[in-house]
């Protein structure tokens, strides 16, 4: 059974029938969530994102056979552990734009996740049970505090797309930079100082707004490379392998004040890779 009252002005949840399935109470105004929720058992559907709810019940727990839930766009300052208890979970977990500072250890038991979204919220640490969490193909947690990551992300063997962006990352965990599935990684506007260059998957690279002054010659392993975001930047000469990369369509490279085009540039627009100075 399924219950849906999106955009409806609701200041409170709706009577809850039992045999919920799916429950959406998406973009209302609703700020206190009922113990009845936390008896539905059956539930596999939870959405009650875009509202003002600031508490998630440890009761949460009981909601076993859960495999979607958003809880963004709220007011949240914390998770209660028994989060991890919701292994059932298998397709996305969505938490952003909270107040989050931390996360649970327990976080960790959820090994059947796919996408989690944790972007927006004021988290400086994670936890290094997030390595435990190894089907993960998409993470977003951009726009937090983060000043370095676990070294256990390097666990995270089936992740193809990691978004970074404005965060205070000074660089990676090493087994990160060879990482053998990763197409998208976005980096902008952290303090970086290198460029990962043993992810061959890569096919989008983003790293405006970082403290990057040289590109090594070893940008040649990035044989998939399509898009690389340089932008904002401190360099001064590129390399000439810039040219062995044969996928490569976009290099935006502006506002790198001391950096002067080299002369085989031209080789590369006359690929009709697009080139931005």
């Amino acid at each position: 059974m399924k219950l849906i009252q999106n955009k409806k002005g609701l200041t409170e949840f709706p009577n809850l029938p039992t045999g919920l399935t799916e429950l959406s109470l998406f973009n209302n105004h609703i700020v206190h969530v009922p113990a009845e929720l936390w008896q539905q058992k059956g539930l596999e559907v939870l959405n009650i994102s875009m509202n003002k709810i600031e508490v998630i019940s440890n009761k949460i727990g009981g909601l076993v056979n859960l495999k979607m839930m958003d809880l963004g766009h709220n007011q949240i300052s914390s998770i209660p552990s028994e989060i991890g208890q919701l292994t059932s979970l298998n397709s996305y977990l969505y938490l952003h734009n909270n107040k989050l500072t931390q996360l649970p250890k327990s976080i960790g038991q959820l090994k059947k996740l796919r996408y989690l979204n944790l972007s927006m919220n004021q988290l400086k640490t994670l936890p290094e049970s997030m390595g435990n969490l190894s089907q993960l193909v998409e993470l977003k947690m951009e726009d937090n505090r983060l000043e370095y990551l676990p070294n256990s992300f390097e666990q995270l063997l089936k992740l193809q797309e990691l978004h970074l962006q404005n965060n205070r990352l000074t660089n990676l965990p090493m087994g990160l930079m060879n990482h053998p599935k990763l197409r998208v990684l976005n980096l902008e506007n952290n303090q970086l100082a290198t460029i990962p260059t043993g992810i061959k998957e890569l096919r989008t690279l983003k790293l405006r707004n970082n403290n990057i002054r040289q590109i090594p010659k070893e940008i040649i392993n990035l044989q998939q490379l399509r898009r690389i975001d340089l932008r904002g930047n401190e360099i001064k000469e590129l390399p000439i392998e810039f040219l062995d990369l044969p996928n490569l369509e976009r290099l935006d490279l502006r506002w790198n004040a001391q950096l002067v085009p080299p002369d085989w540039i031209v080789e590369l627009i006359r690929r009709d890779c697009l080139v931005y100075f």
